[in-house]
């Protein structure tokens, strides 16, 4: 067979989790794919963000910012990018995975599969603008009709497209993330960080709930005897410097480090030094961190979500992170 993945959509740096997804599925694909033709399709900003060895690579002659508005138009008028769906049937594929969520073009000719990484617009959308509530109304039901079969990063996630959305159950199938094996013994924990810390790796989106771990690492800190530092890595949204100045009013900006968006190779090293992990998020489609720092043999103090249940998280690590009495039970016991 002939596969094609689209990158079309790839933004380094500002899709979470979802990155890390696409770069393992592009490092690992040909190793369980021998024998089948893989293209990577890719546009001209993104094309040499992924190293793909066993790939073949195929750029569209576009960029960004112009896939950006073609996804836009497709959504919300009659517009077809023809020129894009030309590009891809050219390419003879047997089927094509889209990664990311929705499918673009959307009247793209070849076999699709698409991956569903949430759909927390449907249980949280206030933390949505209008304009991103309306592009996943317009474009992801249509991506679900469209595709051939859906992949869902969770069996959560999949009985949520099934009685939330309405897909047949036999066209979805929970393919959950995995995350690479890691001899620990190769990885130096961070030198960047002195004294014993916490660490919460996630992009400062709403639903990851940093403020209410501040508060509650804060209320810890003023009872004393409590020595760590809370380390803090992903994208920095809008969102944070008003995390900043929260940190300022509690009295423990000082004690957050936040060096931003790091190589997975520092995740690594961070994940090695650190006392726990940290998860207080309200809604998780999977929740990668969590599999990667058991990885490294690391408590994980998560929320209560039925999506932890799931990984396998026990239950007296599955917490209300506002209340500070039970991250330092859990921290303790």
């Amino acid at each position: 067979m002939k596969i094609g993945v689209s990158l079309l959509n790839f933004r380094p740096g500002l899709i979470g989790g979802a990155e890390t997804y696409v770069r393992q599925l592009a490092a690992h694909m040909p190793d369980v794919a021998a024998g089948h033709e893989l293209v990577l399709i890719a546009n001209r900003d993104n094309a040499e963000s992924i190293v793909s060895p066993g790939w073949k690579r195929f750029v569209v002659d576009s960029s960004t910012l112009q896939i950006t508005c073609m996804r836009l138009a497709e959504a919300f008028t009659l517009w077809r990018a023809r020129g894009i769906e030309r590009d891809i049937e050219s390419l003879g594929l047997d089927a094509i995975l889209f990664p990311q969520q929705s499918i673009f073009p959307k009247a793209t000719a070849v076999p699709s599969v698409m991956t569903v990484v949430d759909v927390q617009h449907l249980f949280f959308p206030q933390y949505f603008s209008l304009a991103e509530r309306a592009f996943r109304a317009a474009a992801y039901p249509a991506g679900l009709r469209r595709a051939g079969h859906v992949i869902a990063i969770s069996e959560y996630t999949r009985q949520t497209l099934i009685g939330r959305c309405g897909v047949n159950p036999a066209k979805v199938t929970a393919v959950p993330f995995g995350a690479e094996t890691v001899d620990i013994s190769h990885v130096e924990p961070t030198t960047n960080i002195t004294g014993p810390y916490l660490y919460y790796p996630a992009a400062t989106f709403s639903h990851k709930k940093h403020e209410t771990l501040l508060r509650t690492f804060a209320a810890l800190k003023n009872r004393g005897d409590f020595p760590y530092k809370l380390v803090l890595t992903g994208m920095r949204t809008k969102r944070w410097p008003a995390l900043c100045a929260e940190a300022r009013e509690l009295g423990i900006a000082d004690d957050v480090i936040h060096p931003g968006f790091v190589p997975f190779a520092e995740v690594q090293r961070i994940y090695r030094g650190a006392a726990a992990i940290v998860f207080p998020s309200e809604f998780e489609g999977f929740g990668l961190p969590v599999v990667e720092a058991v990885e490294f043999g690391k408590k994980v103090i998560t929320s209560r979500l039925a999506v932890f249940d799931e990984i396998g998280v026990p239950k007296e690590f599955q917490i209300d992170f506002a209340n500070p009495d039970e991250l330092a039970a859990a921290l303790a016991s």
